[in-house]
């Protein structure tokens, strides 16, 4: 083999390369669209849903864009004048809501949310709201 066929045979094997690269990073692009936070992404193609949180049983809604945690949901509707909270950050562990609309937790009751019904048993800013979830917060005993 010359040199000339060795450089062609380089040549082709490093655009074949290219090509490659570009069509495997540009198809993870097109899957993960939806889930990318920018303002570039035109607003009829974020998916947006209806989203419920229950104080002590009074319901207020507003609409969530993808996939929020119950955090952001919060600060959504605290943003809207629908409700007042006040959180605390622990390094670890996430946020935890320590008063909600002047009420604070205390040594007797604390603000403790759920899922559907369920208690939630993962940090108000780890829960992505799934469509159809409804968040409830409810001033209990503490256990």
């Amino acid at each position: 083999m010359n040199k000339n066929s060795k450089k062609i045979i380089w040549l082709g094997f490093v655009i074949s390369l290219f090509f490659f690269l570009i069509f495997v990073f540009t198809k993870d692009i097109g899957q993960n669209i939806n889930s990318i936070s920018s303002p570039f992404i035109p607003a009829q193609m974020k998916e947006t849903t209806q989203a419920f949180l229950e104080i002590n049983e009074e319901r207020l809604e507003t609409t969530i864009e993808g996939k929020e945690n119950v955090y952001d949901f919060m600060m959504k509707l605290q943003e809207e004048g629908k409700m007042s909270f006040k959180d605390r950050t622990y390094s670890g562990m996430g946020k935890l809501v320590e008063e909600i609309n002047g009420l604070k937790n205390s040594g007797e009751k604390n603000w403790i949310y759920y899922i559907n019904g369920k208690k939630a048993n993962i940090g108000v800013s780890n829960y992505k709201i799934n469509k159809g979830d409804i968040v409830s917060w409810k001033y209990e005993k503490s256990y």
